[in-house]
């Protein structure tokens, strides 16, 4: 009775913080909103995932695990808040106090000598919703010098230490990045990271079955490799659409930036950087996804959650399930991406991209209805929404790739139609739109444009980065997704540096120091400048979390992004059980590699042992 006891409890806490902040998503948000529509199905869906994982996969975790899970959310605050990994030199450094002060120091973290002092800030109040306390702000910008530091506020206490310099994103850039490698499935993956060393073998050998698929009941047919999804290691194309597309947005947008750097992989240093090299791989297992037909099927999984352990003892029968336009949609903007960029480094592996996506969008065409997956007998993640901006997306990738004006018209009359613009979440696996409307606006074929829509698309993108930067100016953390109820809920992290990608698309229509400024104000959140003054990345910064809810198990495996504190800002625990706040996915992941890749030294070379 001991772990149906435990479940109950878990359920309980679930069940309670869940319908909490569903009520108040309900409550503040407007009717017609697509951002609220997709947080209140993102709340369902994660909600209905936990139930699942907890009622099918606990029995499976160690007790002691399950029964750590009935303690409080963790509620202890740290009184300086500083972003522990560092800051560029000519940056805004700001640091926030969570305790009455007036003065602060800053100390070299070597001789402890004072390099600057200062005063704090007024006294400012935070929202209930976020931390709901009195803070205060200390400004330390002046301090421009290469070295490490920390800040001291007498009466009050110590920060981490921190680093100045021009190098200070490279490294997490680098071990971020090399955390894709080490999801990786089919193969061994090893490396080691300050002392600790990870190693799991060739693991889901046997995927996949093609019961639900048409196939002899029992029949495999081969789809190893990939990226594991999550804490979980199924296999999803939607969620690989958002990840593969940030991945090579970054790719784009900075390659002059993080070309030299290397993180480690087996293939480095073999004619492909590294970035487009991790993406190969999952490529290829992609490929494995498209049906002879060009439909692609949604996901390969197995049932349920149930498994808990290493990834090369998982047994479970892995199957793959129906196909949808969603997917479908999704795969052929990746590969419509890879033949884009491939071309240069693998033109076979490009042709073979561009050839997979002009057979997939002929599927979408003679089916211009949503299609969506029979998962009935599946309880692992659904990524099931509708397709209207997975087709957008495929378009814009498609002109961009092709110059083919077919795309190119047909993705126009769609966004005309949808009468909208840009979100304020930035990209999700549920919602796209903002790759499909960045990847028109930053066009080289731009000139073929209708320049119409082409302004209207700009005012809303500065509309909706005017309203990121006010919320990061005014809120006491920075962080620019704002202290609202809303816009803390399962995977917020994600969404917190997820915006950073509409802030650098802004900052090259428009240029303006505020949009970098911004964006760096959203990787000193996660990195330490919160209500818990620790970091949310693994191995990275001032005491990171240390108990995924990562069926590799512990110790923490490097260079991840959990998903962070809610309903409030106070509201995070660093325990394994805890799925709704300390779980991993490649989406987190491939948001944080674009937004480290902004800001990654130029020339920086290899930055990984």
């Amino acid at each position: 009775m001991r772990q149906w006891d435990e479940k109950f409890v878990s359920c309980s806490y679930f069940f309670v913080t869940f319908t909490k902040a569903l009520r108040q998503t309900v409550r503040t948000s407007s009717a017609g909103s697509a951002s609220a529509l997709f947080q209140l199905l993102t709340m369902t869906f994660r909600f209905t995932l936990s139930l699942a994982a907890l009622m099918a996969g606990l029995s499976s975790m160690p007790n002691s695990a399950t029964a750590a899970y009935a303690s409080t959310v963790n509620s202890v605050s740290a009184p300086v808040r500083v972003n522990s990994v560092g800051f560029l030199p000519e940056s805004r450094k700001v640091a926030t106090i969570g305790a009455a002060c007036s003065e602060f120091r800053v100390l070299d973290a070597a001789t402890q000598a004072v390099v600057f002092s200062g005063q704090a800030s007024a006294p400012l109040k935070t929202a209930a919703s976020d931390t709901d306390e009195m803070v205060q702000l200390v400004d330390f910008s002046e301090v421009k010098a290469p070295g490490r530091y920390v800040l001291e506020v007498p009466g009050v206490g110590r920060s981490a230490e921190f680093r100045i310099g021009g190098d200070v994103w490279t490294e997490p850039y680098a071990l971020v990045t090399r955390g894709m490698y080490l999801w990786r499935c089919g193969v061994e993956a090893s490396g080691e990271w300050k002392g600790r060393k990870y190693h799991h073998d060739a693991c889901h050998l046997q995927d996949g079955l093609l019961d639900y698929v048409g196939g002899p009941a029992g029949t495999i047919r081969p789809s190893v490799g990939g990226w594991h999804d999550a804490g979980d290691y199924n296999k999803y194309v939607v969620n690989a659409g958002v990840s593969v597309g940030l991945m090579f947005k970054a790719w784009e947008q900075f390659r002059e930036r993080i070309e030299p750097v290397s993180v480690a992989l087996p293939e480095s240093g073999k004619g492909m950087p590294d970035l487009l090299a991790e993406l190969k791989f999952e490529f290829e297992w992609l490929f494995t996804m498209q049906a002879d037909d060009g439909r692609v099927y949604h996901k390969l999984s197995a049932k349920t959650f149930r498994y808990w352990g290493p990834s090369e003892k998982d047994e479970s029968p892995r199957y793959y399930t129906p196909w949808s336009t969603t997917a479908t949609a999704d795969f052929v903007a990746m590969m419509a991406l890879g033949a884009r960029h491939f071309r240069e480094f693998d033109p076979a592996l490009a042709e073979r991209c561009l050839t997979a996506a002009r057979k997939s969008w002929a599927v979408l065409v003679a089916h211009p209805e949503n299609v969506a997956p029979d998962l009935t007998d599946f309880h692992t993640g659904g990524y099931d929404v509708p397709d209207t901006t997975h087709r957008l997306w495929a378009l814009a990738e498609l002109w961009e790739t092709t110059g083919e004006e077919v795309f190119l018209r047909d993705f126009e009359k769609r966004v005309s139609a949808m009468a909208t613009g840009f979100t304020h979440d930035g990209p999700s696996w549920g919602e796209v739109r903002d790759l499909a409307l960045g990847t028109y606006l930053l066009s080289a074929r731009s000139q073929a444009h209708d320049q119409k829509l082409v302004k209207h698309l700009t005012r809303s993108l500065d509309g909706m980065t005017s309203r990121i930067v006010e919320d990061a100016r005014v809120n006491p953390h920075g962080r620019p997704y704002g202290a609202a109820k809303a816009s803390f809920y399962w995977g917020c992290n994600g969404s917190v540096v997820g915006q950073t990608y509409l802030l650098h698309v802004a900052d090259r229509l428009m240029p303006d120091p505020v949009y970098r400024a911004t964006a760096l104000d959203a990787l000193g959140y996660l990195f330490g400048r919160n209500y818990h003054g620790r970091s949310y990345v693994t191995g990275l910064g001032a005491n990171p979390p240390e108990h995924l809810h990562d069926r590799r198990g512990e110790p923490a495996w490097p260079g991840y992004l959990v998903g962070g504190p809610w309903p409030t800002a106070r509201d995070w625990v660093d325990e394994m059980p805890d799925a709704s706040r300390n779980e991993i996915a490649i989406n987190w992941n491939a948001s944080l590699i674009y937004a480290l890749a902004a800001f990654v030294a130029p020339g920086a070379g290899s930055a990984q042992k």
